[in-house]
């Protein structure tokens, strides 16, 4: 077998393999033999077909044959021989028959790219340090009683943060128009759930009273049949409600699941569930710049096919989720490679380093690392055992975690390398950076 190897641009390689035409010529008349054992033809018996009236009619096929097993069978060897690891899938090409030679084929391929790891001792890693403070705790609990507030109707005017109960007609040029009409419509004022002009227009009114709203719909609304134009809303206030808050006393405690009802064992209950989410979010934003880190320290031309490849996931993911909520699928020829080109030369480049780190330094999710994370999982749940045992009844649904604890052994082995450096974040406004 003879080979040849054309460097091309960038990472692209063509290899022209040739065969030994001794060694095709036997394979060709091998499979020329097993037909003749099997083949039926007129005036013959099964197995008693002259071969050579076999090699006229099947000579092609056998040919055909023979040559892609001998592809199948002589490529891996040609990549071994010649040192090369392909990225995807060689396009295969076979090449015009020459006097005194074997078959010919050449195939294209990208080749995986050489990397150099970093030792990362020059990174600089930027973790938060937060501290859960005894007023953010008090915020804590107070979210949680907003959630279980109840609604009290006042005689007074409305103010911001009351709710409104409404029945409500809205018009444009005197005719009703679609979407405009609602009873007993609840609308708390201040929450942004109607177009400003029409909250507007409810501050500082009465139960029983009647009023006319003239509101008009911001230029972008959604209904272009409304945006820019001003309408009038008849209104008819039903009821003015105020919210009353409950008391953080035995009873409230009891309700969250707090046996003893003691206020003190409910905020070391909140401070421990704040303090797992807190730890989560610290490990994310610092996984973020573990990842940011190693690709900055790593310099790495990529195949264009691992490239495309992660393009078109992307693009089926997306599919995929808006399918998921119901939503129509963008329309063909708006969606380009472009789209996703950034975020798939990320995963690509995230994907080949880590897993030279990880062959480099023999990093393994060992089963102690992978049932620690189950439980984590598990923790928050009702009946965590049940979450456990979800987890370790199907293996893709394991090696799922196993492979979040691989990715954090690389963190790990980044920290322990990369200089970190402490940022002082307050508890509050991190968490609120992450949900927004």
């Amino acid at each position: 077998m003879q080979i040849s190897v054309e460097k091309r641009d960038g990472l692209e390689r063509r290899m022209t393999v040739e065969l030994p035409e001794e060694d095709f010529e036997k394979a060709v008349q091998n499979r020329l033999q097993n037909i003749a054992r099997t083949v039926k033809i007129d005036g013959f018996r099964p197995g008693k077909v002259p071969l050579s009236i076999v090699k006229k009619r099947f000579s092609n096929e056998a040919r055909k044959e023979a040559l892609e097993e001998a592809v199948q069978s002589s490529l891996y060897q040609a990549m071994n021989q010649e040192n090369l690891r392909p990225a995807g899938a060689p396009q295969v090409e076979f090449l015009p028959l020459e006097e005194g030679k074997g078959p010919q084929y050449a195939v294209v391929f990208e080749i995986m790219p050489e990397l150099t790891l970093s030792d990362m001792a020059s990174a600089e890693i930027e973790t938060p340090v937060v501290e859960i403070t005894d007023a953010n705790i008090d915020a804590t609990i107070d979210r949680i009683r907003e959630q279980r507030k109840e609604w009290n109707d006042v005689s007074r005017q409305s103010k911001e943060g009351d709710q409104v109960t409404i029945d409500f007609v809205g018009k444009l040029d005197g005719e009703a128009f679609d979407g405009g009409t609602g009873t007993d419509v609840k609308v708390v004022l201040g929450a942004g759930q109607f177009i400003p002009d029409f909250e507007k227009g409810l501050n500082g009114v009465k139960t029983a009273e009647e009023k006319v709203i003239d509101a008009t719909f911001p230029e972008e609304y959604g209904n272009k049949d409304l945006a820019g134009k001003t309408v009038q809303f008849e209104t008819t206030i039903k009821a003015v409600s105020e919210p009353v808050l409950p008391e953080v006393d035995e009873e409230f405690v009891k309700a969250l699941g707090v046996e003893d009802g003691s206020v003190d064992a409910l905020r070391e209950q909140v401070k421990e569930n704040m303090t797992r989410e807190l730890d989560q979010v610290i490990r994310e934003i610092t996984k973020t710049n573990v990842m940011d880190a190693i690709i900055a320290q790593h310099e790495l031309e990529l195949p264009e096919v691992m490239v495309k490849d992660e393009i078109k996931r992307l693009a089926e993911q997306t599919a995929q989720m808006f399918a998921q909520q119901g939503m129509p699928p963008m329309p063909e020829g708006t969606v380009n490679d472009d789209l996703y080109r950034d975020q798939a030369v990320r995963r690509v480049s995230l994907g080949l380093i880590m897993s030279e780190i990880v062959s480099k330094n023999e990093l393994v999710a060992t089963p102690d690392k992978v049932r620690a994370a189950v439980e984590e999982i598990a923790a928050p749940y009702e009946k965590p055992e049940e979450v456990i045992n979800y987890y370790y009844a199907d293996k893709n649904r394991l090696s799922e975690v196993e492979a979040v604890v691989l990715e954090q052994n690389v963190v790990d082995w980044v920290l322990e390398k990369a200089k970190t450096i402490e940022k002082k974040e307050e508890f509050e406004a991190l968490m609120a950076s992450r949900q927004g």
